[in-house]
């Protein structure tokens, strides 16, 4: 599984900042969809119950001659429980090689 944790913002929101490698915005999209979520703006916000989810375009991480596409998922909670029965399904999904 990939590695998260529950942060906070500065209101004490529970949030997760995830680094998404090898995973284009469109897959990361799709996990979110399974896990029950409904696409407010494609490719960039994913809504459900109890949690949202921003997604980010970032820039490649350059290894020698390799490009490695690399993203950003933010998503934000009404409480723990929220996050952490969306990453005990997410956390799988998200696992790629070259990440």
């Amino acid at each position: 599984m990939i590695p998260w944790r529950i942060d906070y913002d500065e209101n004490g929101s529970p949030w997760v900042h995830i680094e998404l490698r090898s995973t284009p915005l469109w897959l990361a999209e799709s996990y979110l969809i399974k896990a029950g979520g409904q696409v407010i703006e494609p490719e960039r916000l994913v809504r459900s119950e109890g949690w949202e989810a921003r997604l980010t375009p970032g820039d490649p991480v350059l290894l020698g001659s390799l490009r490695i596409g690399r993203h950003y998922l933010d998503i934000s909670g009404e409480n723990e429980a929220a996050l952490e029965t969306l990453m005990s399904q997410l956390g799988w999904m998200l696992i790629r090689g070259g990440g």
